[in-house]
């Protein structure tokens, strides 16, 4: 008789750990972020910046891998053991970066800046976006967001849990419209409810003959193994910038593509590093007749299964820009820093509007 109540415990506990998913997958379902498909950003002015004036202009972009990813830094998502750095780790990181950017500050005009954390369990909750505004003191700033997940169940011994981050532009120039443009690709049900809500960023910036420069922050999808997801990405940007070049507009697209530009070769690698292609490429006719600007003799991206090691870690070339006809590429550069604070390293373009 005793073992009744025993047996009915047990059941019921059961059932109810075999019910914590399926609760979790609803309540993630009906909280996830659906953003809209157009969102006018808050333009956020600071103490210095003006209109914009100059022909002549220096942009960096730098996927800031949320600080959590410096060379000391393995990735379980991609076959590595670890979630997220030790607090020193954190600290070194974030602090490395922000010096690095300071440092760029008298000559750079634009920083384009991905993953970057507001929220997040993995950085520690730090809001990135005001550090970062805390020491580019006369820029202003915009941010989109491209992740919100309320809860990463992943790995189940050490779930990521909390994620808020997004991309943004840092600019000595006021521009006088921001917009997210959502690309509206996803995984399938549940995987989406994990991943992010991919986006580009559209700045503006009118000049004197009654045209635009605009400016387009990306970060592209990952994690998607026969590459649908980014040549879906890469057509609705291909229309877009085709778009607003037609109006007379001068355009210039940069980031973090996830896919190696036109023309890439690992082979021309200078500093020993064993390169790599990713597939799918891009598409020969894409953007015909434009420039691609990167640096052929160093990588922007590294493998992050494993920590950092020169000559070892695969690495490749996945940061760049894309300019309009009527803006000349004068140089391009990839700042290194050996991967020391983030799994991406810096480019940095010259460019002249013609």
């Amino acid at each position: 008789m005793r073992a009744r109540p025993i047996t009915r415990l047990i059941s019921v506990l059961i059932t109810l750990i075999l019910l914590i998913p399926v609760i979790l997958l609803f309540w993630l379902t009906f909280s996830s972020y659906n953003p809209s498909p157009k969102e006018t950003l808050k333009i956020n002015s600071r103490e210095g910046t003006k209109g914009f004036v100059k022909k002549n202009i220096h942009i960096l972009s730098w996927n800031l891998g949320y600080a959590g990813l410096g060379k000391e830094m393995d990735f379980f998502y991609e076959g590595g053991n670890r979630v997220r750095p030790e607090r020193e780790e954190f600290d070194d990181y974030f602090s490395g970066i922000k010096t690095t950017l300071v440092k760029m500050k008298d000559s750079v005009d634009f920083y384009f800046l991905q993953e970057v954390d507001k929220y997040s369990k993995r950085s520690y909750y730090t809001d990135e976006i005001s550090g970062i505004a805390g020491v580019l003191n006369n820029y202003c700033y915009s941010f989109a967001k491209n992740y919100d997940c309320k809860f990463v169940p992943l790995p189940l011994n050490d779930p990521m849990g909390r994620v808020v981050s997004g991309i943004a532009v840092f600019s000595r120039y006021v521009p006088h419209q921001a917009t997210r443009m959502d690309f509206g690709t996803s995984f399938g049900w549940p995987r989406q409810l994990f991943f992010l809500r991919r986006c580009f960023m559209v700045m503006r910036y009118p000049l004197d003959d009654g045209k635009e420069l605009v400016l387009v922050n990306i970060h592209n999808s990952t994690y998607d193994k026969n590459g649908k997801l980014r040549q879906q990405e890469q057509r609705i940007l291909r229309n877009f910038l085709l778009s607003e070049y037609k109006k007379g507009n001068y355009v210039i697209a940069g980031g973090d593509w996830n896919a190696n530009p036109k023309g890439f070769d690992p082979r021309t690698f200078h500093n020993g590093d064993k390169g790599m292609r990713i597939d799918p490429p891009l598409p020969e006719d894409f953007m015909s007749g434009w420039g691609f600007a990167f640096d052929p003799s160093g990588p922007t991206n590294r493998e992050v299964n494993a920590v950092y090691s020169s000559r070892k870690t695969r690495t490749t070339v996945i940061d760049f820009f894309i300019v309009s006809p009527n803006v000349h590429i004068v140089s391009s550069e990839t700042l290194r820093y050996g991967f020391t604070f983030s799994d991406h390293q810096p480019v940095l373009l010259h460019a002249e509007l013609k």
